[in-house]
């Protein structure tokens, strides 16, 4: 698999994992496999010198934790706001069976928008979601033809945007 992206937004369980790994080392716990994988994918996405991003939603979540362990991820990471046409996609994602965030989180990877630099839609989101991700596989035709037929009547920025990759934790630490 080829896994260099530019841009990667992480979805709301990776970032869990992420925090619990960082509390559980506060505590002097050992952290479990799924969160020792989710810090070695954001490791080394930083390693890379990556900002990775986050959605509005995993903010708010992250605001409310405690800032000893939150406020690092919360510096570290960028926050993508709601882009227009964001909510449309989700919706139209829904007729191939994704839930209801899983498609929220998918529109993000395509219309989310980073404030500071106006860029619309990451190259990669990483989820712990192999469900999600299998499903965006499988039926990536059928998503990317019904994507195109969207956003080719679009006017800038929109109309030039693309379906962004899905992977999963294991595979994106397998890449890097």
């Amino acid at each position: 698999m080829s896994f260099r992206p530019d841009s990667v937004l992480l979805d709301k369980g990776v970032v869990r994992r992420i925090y619990e790994a960082r509390v559980r080392a506060a505590l002097g716990a050992p952290p479990t496999p799924l969160q020792s994988e989710a810090a070695n994918v954001y490791a080394l996405l930083r390693a890379r010198g990556l900002q990775p991003c986050i959605t509005e939603q995993t903010a708010h979540i992250l605001e409310r934790r405690p800032p000893v362990f939150a406020a690092a991820l919360l510096n570290q990471t960028l926050t993508l706001r709601k882009a227009r046409y964001l909510r449309r996609w989700a919706r139209r994602l829904r007729d191939f069976v994704f839930s209801p965030e899983d498609a929220v989180i998918i529109a993000y990877g395509s219309f989310g928008l980073d404030l500071q630099t106006g860029q619309v839609g990451v190259e990669a989101v990483i989820t712990n979601d192999n469900h999600m991700a299998i499903n965006y596989r499988t039926r990536y035709a059928e998503i990317n033809e019904r994507f195109e037929a969207m956003v080719n009547g679009l006017t800038e920025p929109y109309h030039e945007l693309k379906l962004p990759h899905i992977v999963t934790a294991t595979e994106a630490l397998a890449a890097l």
